[in-house]
């Protein structure tokens, strides 16, 4: 037994089959398309916003680090303000005669001609090494 041929039947119901086929093929590819498209366009966000997050807590990171760093320059700066404003008192102490006069007088034992220095305890009722007080 042979096949016989077989032909296609062509009439306006098939053509319309054959047509609406055809349309159900291009619409599940644009859809395929549109999907892909859509996937790749959220992927590309969700990168956009993860790479944005990053540097936003990078940046936030620096920010404190930075913060830091002028806390503790304005402690230095403090400091170094405090310790010459106490230079600048010293400095006009030793400016002033009366003041470095007692100072030499006291720290090393400088006297004027004639006068004796006496050297004592540094409590009144300490005498001899013994503390007399109660």
């Amino acid at each position: 037994m042979s096949k016989a041929p077989i032909s296609q039947i062509d009439n306006s119901f098939t053509r319309a089959k054959a047509h609406a086929d055809a349309q159900a093929v291009l619409a599940s590819k644009r859809r395929r398309v549109h999907k892909r498209r859509l996937a790749v366009l959220g992927a590309l966000l969700l990168i956009v916003f993860i790479v944005g997050l990053v540097r936003l807590h990078t940046i936030g990171a620096q920010r404190e680090t930075a913060d830091a760093n002028v806390r503790s320059a304005q402690k230095r700066l403090s400091k170094v303000k405090s310790k010459k404003k106490a230079l600048k008192v010293q400095v006009d102490q030793l400016n002033n005669e009366a003041y470095l006069e007692k100072l030499v007088r006291s720290k090393y034992y400088v006297s004027k001609s004639g006068e004796v220095i006496f050297t004592l305890p540094a409590q009144a009722n300490q005498i001899g090494g013994l503390n007399t007080t109660k």
